[in-house]
């Protein structure tokens, strides 16, 4: 009886440590994965940033020439007054 009690607590030693090595390797799972799911949000939003910055860049240029267009007609419309 004497020697089946270290056994026993060795066993349960076993397996409590198992249990925690479990545990420890979920934790970090869900941890790299939570990562993983913010590295992806960040990437689309630069993709998303990227494709803004070049569609605000044809809107600029299309309002520049349109505000180019106005003030030659302005012009155009002033010199035709005065004449």
């Amino acid at each position: 009886m004497i020697t089946l009690h270290p056994v026993l607590w060795f066993i349960q030693i076993c397996i409590f440590l198992l249990g925690v090595s479990i545990g420890h390797s979920i934790m970090l799972l869900k941890i790299h994965r939570e990562e993983n799911r913010k590295k992806e949000l960040e990437l689309s939003l630069l993709v998303k940033r990227s494709d803004l910055l070049t569609q605000s860049k044809m809107i600029a240029h299309d309002l520049e020439e349109a505000l180019y267009n106005a003030k030659v007609r302005q012009e155009i419309d002033d010199i035709l007054r005065k004449s």
